[in-house]
């Protein structure tokens, strides 16, 4: 399996993290780093763009709830956006996108946010 790059954007208000490659126990403790760097600068309004993600390991997604959770604590939230097939069979499989809010794209995800407040 390919490592996990993730690119940050900022896009007013939303930060986007572009996830390229796998997001398992060995790689995801970077996202995790930069997910809780965001939550110190106050920055809970976040879309993971899975466009370029070709694994996700059920402890990284059991994670990220964790994250959704104290965003909306704040007012903020998790996005998951540009799922493949594999990917978002697995979200569903284990209800995860009963948690997350799944979009079918950043843009669909970004308007979400708008529409929230």
């Amino acid at each position: 399996m390919r490592e996990c790059n993730i690119q940050l954007d900022e896009n007013g208000d939303l930060d986007i993290l572009r996830l390229d490659g796998s997001l398992d126990a060995y790689s995801f403790p970077r996202l995790e780093a930069t997910l809780s760097q965001l939550q110190e600068n106050e920055r809970n309004r976040v879309i993971l763009d899975c466009s370029s993600l070709e694994y996700v390991s059920s402890a990284a997604l059991g994670a990220l709830i964790g994250f959704a959770r104290r965003a909306r604590e704040k007012s903020g939230d998790l996005k998951l956006a540009n799922l493949s097939p594999k990917i978002y069979n697995i979200v569903e499989l284990l209800g995860f996108n009963k948690i997350l809010e799944v979009c079918e794209t950043t843009d669909d995800a970004a308007a979400k946010f708008a529409r929230a407040g």
